[in-house]
Order: C-alpha cells, then structure tokens, then sequence
C-alpha cells in the first residue's frame, strides 16, 4: 500500500461532511436572508437560522481545511501521517461539537455552548498536534510553506479558545474574520508551495513570501485584539489594513496576477494540459480579486459600523469568493490520486463561477438598495427586493450542485494496477 493512501482515507468523512453542512448552512441562510429583510415565515423558522453559522463556519469551513490540511501537508513530504487514530479522533470530536452546538440552538432549554466550545478545543488541539508532528520534516524545498501552515493551526487553537471563553462575541465581523484566517492562511501554505509551479513552473517570491507572513502574523495578533476589545474601532481598522497588506504581498509572492512568461507554455501545451492551465489561471485571478475586495469592504465597515451591507458582503465575499473559488480551484487538482479517476478539465464550463459571481453581485446591490434607498422603503418593492437578495443563496446552492456534477461528468476511470501474482489492485 502507498503513503498517500491512509491519509486520503482519513480526509473523505472530512470532506464529506463538510460538503453536507455547507448544503445545509447555504439552504438555512438562504432562508434568513429573506427572513432579515421583511418575508415572512413560520416563527418557528427563527431557532434554525444561527444554525448557518454553525454549519458553515463551525462545520463546514473548520472539517473542510482540516481534511485537506490531513491530505495535502504529509503529500508535500512523501511521508504517512504521523497518527491516524488522532486524525480521526479530531473528527469525531468536531463533528460532535457540531451536533451539540446544534442541539443547543434547536432546544432552548439545554445550554450546551460551553460542552460543544470545549469539545472543539480538544479536537483541534489534537489536529494541531498531527500538524505539527508531520512538519517536524523538513521538507527539501520551500520551507516558508509550513509557516504559514503552522501559523494556521495556531490561528484556529486561538479561536477556538476565544469562542470558549468568550462565546458571546461570536458574531462581531472580527470574530468570524479571525476564523477564517484558519482557512486563508491555510490555503497560503498550499498555494506557496504549488502555485508559482502550476503558472509558470517558477519558484515563489521568498522576500515577498517572508514580508507577507510577517504581516500575517501580526494581523492574528490585531485580530484577536480587535475581538477582545469590540468596542475599539482602531483595532478594528488596523487588524484589516494590515490583513489586506498581507494579502497583497502573498499575491505577489505567488504570482497572481502575473509577472512571470507564459507565452513558451501556452505555445507548447495543447487539449487536456491547456484546459487545465487557463482553469488555474482564471480561478487566481478571481480568487484573489474576491479576497481583496472582502477585506477592503471590512476596513470600510470598520469606519462605517453601523453599516450592515459592509458586515455581510465582507463574510461573505471573503468566504464564498476567496475560499469558495481557492477550494474549486484545488479540489480538481487534488481529487485524481484519491479516487483513482482522471478528470477531464476540456469537459469544464464557467457556469459555477458565472453563478458565484452573479449571487455576490445581487447580495450586493440588493442590500445596499434595501438599507438605503427611499424606493425600497415601499411595501412591494421592500418585498420584491427581499426575494431578490434571498436568491442569492439558492444560486451559491445551485453553483455547488452545478461543480460537482461537472466534475463527475469528467471523471474517466483508471485501469487497475496489474499486481506481480497477474490479479488486479486498486491504489
């Protein structure tokens, strides 16, 4: 049996359930949207909407990074995962503060926060301990990659920790910015190490790389600053000024936006190779811009507080545009050498990104005119504008069906490995 093999296996209930809470969290705050602005529904609706933000933050984001974290880090040095027990004890135990998490909000006669917070302390704490022990190895190039891996996990203990101690700040922009430097600085490590190689098959900017987890590092420090002292708005301020800071220097470290030849690769590759290549490069690109975009829209909720447009699309286009897109990007990549199957990237179309794209274009425009434009304020036009930003969800919904299902429609199967004794194995 292969090294990859085992921490493949240990990432699918990963990976499966995550994709199972995202259906879920995207279906529920579909569904809240309308109900924010003015439909009504069933008051009996009201318990499950705060289940978006358990399933899509506390399920889906945190299960999702940590599979791909258990598959991709030990990929990079050729080595098993140091304990698989442990891997899967950390799952297990997220899982199940998910579902008390869950059964709190659903029954609010049992306050079950604090049990589910410290259960989600425990499993990451052990996920933190896999992470560290598999970067022990020195790998032979690109060393910066497991800083930013290694600042990941610390990012998430400490939020983990902030929302056991202090769970009642859960839903400040800062708070939920904090988790999601887990999968941002996460996917840094990852694209470190392969993307200047997928674009161009260069190396990395290493200044630029240092610069950027420098600022990282300091923008978790201002981060939890912020989330500590709410009430400081120049914290608040300097946190995603120094986040946007970072966020520029890694896309250029990693040429995202270009700076490198790639006349000589797009003369010589053809069919399948280019596909692939203008996928990767479009999929940077519009990662990226997404990510620049969200974070400059949280400074500016930062000046403009009271401004609920700025506090949504920030959540919003920094995790449906920038990790949503990276995820996409990656998951194709990523999915042959664990399923045994080719995908075909010339059988792709851009109707998912289309959708992403045109949802985060309606929630924009549609809360802006809702919050503050005078015709909104009438009656039918309040109501119209409600369906409208609502359906922003259900198009985020229909993306993730759409992606999936052309991603099984590419698949081709692989022909097992004729083993010495002339039977058939599967990797």
């Amino acid at each position: 049996m292969s090294n990859h093999v085992n921490y493949s296996r240990v990432s699918k209930p990963f990976i499966i359930s995550a994709v199972i809470m995202l259906v879920l969290g995207s279906f529920i705050g579909s569904l809240w949207m309308m109900s924010l602005f003015g439909i009504e529904l069933p008051e009996d609706f009201a318990t499950f909407f705060h289940l978006h933000k358990i399933f899509q933050i506390d399920g889906f984001i945190t299960l999702l990074i940590m599979g791909i974290g258990y598959m991709i880090i030990p990929r990079f040095r050729n080595i098993p995962l140091p304990s698989i027990k442990l891997a899967y004890s950390s799952f297990f135990i997220i899982v199940a503060s998910v579902a008390l998490s869950v059964v709190s909000q659903l029954n609010l006669t049992m306050d079950l926060r604090t049990s589910s917070n410290l259960l989600r302390l425990f499993g990451v704490i052990l996920f933190v301990i896999v992470i560290l022990l598999t970067v022990r190895v020195k790998p032979k190039l690109l060393r910066l990659s497991d800083y930013f891996v290694t600042l990941s996990a610390i990012t998430l203990v400490f939020a983990s920790a902030i929302q056991f101690a202090a769970y009642d700040f859960n839903h400040s922009l800062a708070s939920i910015e904090v988790w999601l430097l887990f999968p941002i600085f996460m996917i840094y490590g990852i694209e470190y190490k392969t993307l200047p190689s997928f674009l161009g098959f260069i190396r990395p900017r290493k200044i630029c790389g240092i610069v950027s987890f420098c600022l990282n590092s300091a923008s978790l420090v201002l981060g939890i600053a912020s989330v500590i002292y709410a009430d400081s708005i120049l914290f608040q301020i300097f946190f995603n000024i120094i986040l946007l800071s970072s966020a520029l220097f890694f896309g250029a470290t990693v040429y995202a936006f270009g700076g490198y030849n790639n006349a000589a690769i797009l003369r010589l590759i053809q069919g399948e190779k280019k596909a692939r290549y203008k996928f990767t490069v479009r999929y940077v690109k519009l990662s990226f811009l997404f990510l620049y975009i969200g974070i400059a829209i949280a400074v500016l909720f930062g000046i403009f507080s009271e401004t609920f447009a700025f506090y949504d699309l920030a959540i919003h286009i920094i995790g449906i545009g920038f990790i949503g897109t990276t995820i996409a990007l990656y998951l194709p990549l990523m999915l042959p050498p664990i399923i045994g199957r080719v995908i075909h990237f010339t059988d792709f179309n851009s109707i998912p990104i289309i959708l992403i794209i045109t949802a985060l274009v309606i929630r924009a425009i549609g809360i802006f005119t809702l919050t503050h434009s005078s015709w909104a304020s009438a009656p039918i036009s309040k109501i119209l504008l409600s369906h409208f930003i609502g359906l922003t969800g259900w198009l985020v919904l229909a993306a993730i069906m759409i992606f999936v299902a052309m991603i099984y429609k590419s698949l081709e199967r692989i022909a097992p490995i004729p083993s010495k004794t002339g039977k058939k194995v599967d990797d």
